[in-house]
């Protein structure tokens, strides 16, 4: 049986893999007090920092001493996890075809020189950017592009301190709120979707294209997420042609991976890419829309080397980010309303009501929506 340390998981990780057939460990971090209560059915390792690999792989030994390559593989599904997971997988000597290498890993999760990649190997699916060190040289680098800027920070995701720059004033106005160093981008107008691939010895498995709803006080916080996109069999291939280019292109052989690609005219432009599954529960809506989530179809290939089929049970599904400022009932009603409604097959409140706020980024939404329709009886 082969034992997943999976990193700070959800519940519905833990149910896929333990599915599957794994032994299942979760691995927690005593600072995240908000972290979900033990899993019934799995282990738990505490450590003091999740992202240092070195006590993860010393945690995981001093458990089992009989821990090694063969037995057992360490799982993460987030930007920081998936690099500490790559790691410990190294330190305990596990198949290197069975994990994303650090190497890939990194090149996705940093923006310049994933940029810089594009640039220089894939220069159809970039445009312009420069590393920004101050208002001036934002100045500068808007002298350059026709249609303006976005800057964003060098780490982090969820659209925190993402600015959409499309005059000199709207530099100046943001001036003050801008954190150095920046990465600036060409800004391409355009439909935003994502690319959710399965990687099996380099050979890819596109899953689906998912269309993004952008809003929030900046106009860039993702707000919705619809799985499949609403765009015709050419624009689908053309997609996914880009995101598999970048895969490509680096070598990535083994994993998920999510590609965001803004549609400049018919041109895709690649936003970013990362090594794991798309966040926003991506990973929920493969099961209405592919027949399995990305949980499963991950655990699947680790055990057996081989691509789950896709085989739809819904025409469609989706999440959206719900803004609850104007609601005046409490959080329960708010749910059992929603959870009544034919479609919906998930709702949650994510931050109660004395915590809500402007949605400036994707960590300040206050509750999420499931959906999924027509759907068609499950095999």
């Amino acid at each position: 049986m082969l034992h997943a340390y999976i990193i700070q998981p959800r519940k519905e990780v833990i149910s896929a893999f333990i599915e599957l057939g794994y032994r299942v460990t979760q691995i927690l971090q005593t600072r995240r007090p908000t972290q979900a209560t033990f899993h019934e059915k799995c282990g738990s390792i505490v450590v003091s920092n999740i992202g240092n690999p070195f006590e993860l792989a010393d945690a995981i030994s001093q458990q089992d001493p009989t821990v090694h390559g063969s037995n057992s593989i360490c799982i993460g599904l987030g930007d920081l996890t998936s690099l500490v997971a790559s790691v410990v997988n190294e330190l305990l000597g596990v198949d290197k075809s069975k994990f994303s290498p650090l190497s890939n890993l990194f090149v996705l999760k940093n923006k310049p020189l994933l940029r810089g990649l594009l640039s220089t190997s894939l220069p159809e699916y970039s445009g312009y950017f420069r590393v920004v060190h101050s208002v001036d040289e934002i100045k500068d680098a808007f002298r350059q592009v026709p249609n303006g800027l976005v800057v964003k920070p060098l780490d982090g995701s969820g659209s925190l301190g993402v600015f959409r720059l499309l005059s000199e004033d709207d530099i100046m106005k943001d001036s003050a709120r801008f954190s150095f160093p920046a990465l600036a981008e060409e800004f391409f107008s355009g439909s935003e979707f994502s690319v959710e691939v399965m990687t099996i010895d380099g050979q890819h498995q596109p899953l689906a294209v998912t269309q993004k709803v952008l809003g929030g006080e900046s106009g860039v916080v993702e707000v919705g997420q619809i799985q499949p996109a609403d765009i015709d069999e050419a624009t689908r291939l053309c997609l996914m042609d880009a995101a598999t280019s970048l895969l490509d292109t680096i070598q990535f052989r083994f994993g998920l991976s999510h590609t965001e690609i803004i549609l400049d005219g018919d041109t895709p432009k690649i936003v970013e890419s990362h090594g794991r599954v798309g966040g926003d529960r991506i990973a929920d809506l493969l099961r209405f829309t592919t027949g399995y989530d990305a949980f499963e179809r991950l655990g699947f290939a680790i055990l057996k080397g081989q691509f789950l089929p896709i085989e739809p049970i819904a025409s469609s599904s989706r999440i959206d980010f719900v803004n609850l400022m104007d609601y005046r009932g409490s959080d329960q009603e708010w749910k059992e309303a929603l959870l009544s409604e034919p479609n919906v097959y998930s709702a949650e409140v994510m931050k109660p009501a004395g915590d809500r706020g402007p949605i400036w980024c994707s960590a300040d939404r206050h509750a999420f929506v499931l959906s999924a329709f027509e759907r068609k009886a499950q095999q």
